[in-house]
């Protein structure tokens, strides 16, 4: 009686759930066909939990909340392409209250794109007859291209809205768009069928099958065309034969009627750009898995699976590009197939590193050979194209309940913003480039940022707003990036480059000399471990500055942990130093202090490593940033820049040193060892900061410290709980050693 209460209660919310939203919505097309994407999802994940009256009652709940949303409006604005869709919903619900997964999975991606067909098909009725506000509407029901930026579709709609653009002329460019759109989905879906045969993932492989069936259904027209009406029908025979044996060979044919099949050829410009994302994904294949595999084991998953994406991704645009590629090299077209599928099965397998850089060596050989040099092009230009629609495309993954692939999505768009963006801003805008950073990870309490919401699996609204914000700033960011700089713009920020990442190594060091000078420890005992320090430091950062761009690749989280990795380093041999310095100098242990000095304890080695890795720890980022600055900058305005700057750090760095002439011994002590103090807990921040962007320690945004630009970039001071707890421990460790220290001078 109990359930039988709590299961009408549950709909009778759902009920009240539906009211509301349906009249909120009942006149924006695309929200409530987003609803009803959603609810299908939800659906399908309760299926997995175990049976019980709770769950029956939530699927129900759910249910009636889809047939609500269908039936208040929407059902009407479909027209005469509301019959599909009506006939999905009710096989839907069928499968879904049998309780049969799979079932449910392949109808709830039935039910999508039959969605997407009316909607389509409502937006191009609304072009044909100029109704371009309807057309828009409708238009929001759609999938986006993984891998462009600005499509053609979206500018000839805002052409149109704009008055510039005719409807008759927004139309073709419409159509083939989303016929390329769809055809590139098609294949993907076939592709990730015939894994999950493989792994016998069924219910997965139901839900790629019923997508691909869709899809199939929306490009009949294209395929019958193209293909031929008799193939049509072969395809819809190997369709269902695959549905039944479930087997990755079942799939085969499929995929082979399907392999030069291309709805609208490219033009040479859009064939250009996605030869240059071929390669791209490629070269980060080659990237990630190095790194994610070792002994024929998963080092790091993240890394792995990113090379999984990655080489997903090289194959889907592969696909657009092949049917092209075979009329005019058909024997590199056949090769660079092979080579794809042997990626996979090499991955797949966790093969060494080796067989995979082989087999991405020849591929890029190939892509050059048949598309020319200019596909290795790209860089900046590419990661401005393509982010937009990467973050896109993580929305869509999160709206469809796929968290999963939502964070793969985001990894892949923060490996399009760093280096390729951010490094570019850095030079010219640290701090902006510290808060588009910020919002791919932890953001803020105010506005959670990526990670955090993706890994909260929502709320979807904060994943929206986040986004938005990114895309504003990126917006401003290209501004600034292409903006040219005026020699003096040159100047000012190539000066403020080397001041401010090279003030903390001088500062330390200064200090550290004076302190050695003062108390009339020989120059020729620290002179040279720390000119040697500083020396293969600079050298280092070159090194591998130039092994990085000739020899190997460096990841953008494997930059971070080696730049958080460098600091803490580099602060626990500063802090071991300073806590001497502030302890000792006061009482009866100041003479120890001056023993020690006296009789070199603190070691040559010492010296040598804190002036190593205060160096090192900047220099091969200042290193990038030169280099992201001479791209448009004058050279001889960096040059005088990095001059003036260099010379203002060195002559603060010698007005630290001096002072250990002029104060009182014991003054000067105190005076150094509180600077190095504050330095070293620069350093702890800059090194938590550095491991939380490489990933390999959460960040926790919090409200109660200011989020200013300063603190961060000159101070090293972060708004983020694990930094500033790190960076506490350490001053109450100061501040512990500073009190016994006084108890035991007292004594």
């Amino acid at each position: 009686m109990l359930s039988v209460s709590r299961h009408a209660l549950t709909l009778f919310i759902a009920i009240l759930i539906w009211l509301f939203s349906s009249l909120a919505s009942a006149d924006v097309p695309w929200l409530s066909a987003e609803t009803m994407r959603s609810d299908a999802a939800r659906i399908g994940r309760l299926l997995y939990r175990a049976s019980s009256a709770e769950r029956d009652a939530a699927i129900d709940a759910r249910l009636a909340r889809l047939h609500g949303t269908w039936e208040a409006g929407l059902k009407a604005a479909y027209k005469d392409t509301a019959e599909p869709v009506t006939t999905a919903l009710e096989a839907l619900d069928t499968a879904a209250r049998a309780g049969d997964v799979e079932e449910t999975a392949r109808v709830r991606e039935i039910l999508w794109t039959r969605l997407l067909h009316g909607a389509q098909r409502q937006a191009f009725s609304a072009l044909e007859r100029g109704d371009t506000s309807a057309s828009d509407e409708w238009l929001n029901i759609r999938e986006y291209a993984r891998a462009s930026g600005d499509t053609a579709a979206e500018l000839a709609m805002a052409e149109l809205l704009a008055g510039r653009l005719e409807a008759s002329e927004a139309l073709p460019i419409v159509r083939r768009e989303l016929l390329g759109i769809h055809a590139a989905e098609l294949r993907l879906s076939l592709a990730r069928a015939t894994q999950d045969a493989e792994v016998q993932h069924y219910v997965q492989l139901a839900g790629e099958l019923g997508r691909a069936e869709g899809l199939m259904t929306i490009l009949r027209e294209s395929l019958e065309d193209k293909l031929g009406v008799e193939v049509m029908r072969r395809l819809d025979a190997d369709l269902a034969t695959a549905r039944e044996a479930r087997t990755a060979a079942a799939i085969a044919p499929v995929r082979a009627a399907l392999t030069d099949y291309a709805p609208v050829a490219l033009s040479d410009a859009e064939r250009l750009r996605r030869a240059r994302l071929l390669r791209r994904f490629l070269d980060l294949v080659g990237i990630e898995y190095q790194d994610g595999v070792r002994n024929g084991e998963i080092s790091i998953p993240m890394e792995y699976h990113e090379a999984v994406l990655f080489r997903s991704r090289a194959a889907m645009i592969f696909g657009d590009l092949r049917p092209g590629m075979t009329e005019i090299a058909p024997d590199a077209a056949e090769r660079l197939a092979t080579l794809l599928n042997e990626m996979d099965r090499h991955i797949t397998a966790k093969d060494e590193p080796q067989q995979i850089q082989a087999l991405i060596r020849e591929a890029l050989e190939l892509i050059d050979q048949v598309f020319g040099s200019e596909t290795a092009q790209g860089g900046y230009e590419l990661a401005v194209e393509t982010l937009p629609a990467v973050l896109d495309e993580m929305l869509l993954m999160a709206r469809s309940g796929d968290w999963k692939e939502a964070e793969m999505k985001r990894l892949e768009a923060y490996s399009w913003f760093d280096p390729d963006i951010e490094q570019r801003l850095i030079p010219r805008a640290p701090g902006q480039a510290l808060r588009l950073e910020a919002r791919f990870w932890e953001g803020s309490v105010a506005l959670p940022g990526l990670a955090g919401i993706i890994a909260a699996e929502g709320p979807i609204d904060a994943l929206v707003d986040q986004v938005a914000a990114i895309e504003e700033g990126l917006i401003d960011a290209r501004k600034r990036i292409e903006t040219p700089l005026s020699t003096l713009g040159a100047l000012v920020q190539s000066g403020g480059i080397i001041l401010r990442e090279g003030l903390e190594a001088v500062l330390i060091l200064a200090a550290l000399m004076g302190a050695l000078r003062a108390e009339g420890v020989p120059s020729s005992a620290w002179r040279r471990p720390v000119v040697s320090g500083v020396v293969l430091a600079i050298a280092g950062s070159f090194a591998l500055w130039f092994a990085a761009r000739q020899l190997i690749t460096i990841s953008t989280l494997q930059r971070e942990m080696l730049e958080g990795a460098t600091a803490l380093v580099a602060a626990a041999v500063l802090i071991w130093v300073t806590q001497n310095l502030l302890s000792r100098a006061q009482g009866g242990h100041f003479e120890r202090l001056r023993s020690t000095l006296r009789q070199s304890s603190l070691s040559a080695t010492g010296i040598f490593a804190l002036a190593f890795f205060v160096v090192f720890r900047e220099g091969f980022e200042t290193v990038l940033f030169y280099e992201a600055l001479l791209v448009d900058a004058p050279s001889g305005a960096v040059l005088a820049g990095l001059a003036l700057g260099g010379a203002g750090a060195l002559l603060i760095g010698w007005l630290v040193f001096g002072l250990g002439l002029r104060l009182p011994l014991k003054s000067f002590f105190r005076i150094t060892g509180v600077l190095l103090a504050v330095l070293s807990v620069m350093l702890v921040g800059a090194g938590v900061r550095g491991l939380q962007t490489a990933a390999l320690l959460p960040a926790t945004p919090v409200d109660w410290f200011p989020d200013w630009e300063w603190l961060q970039l000159w101070i090293g001071l972060f708004p983020v709980a694990e930094a500033l707890a790190a960076q506490g421990a350490v001053i109450a460790f100061y501040l512990l050693n500073l009190l016994l220290g006084r108890r035991a001078g007292a004594t």
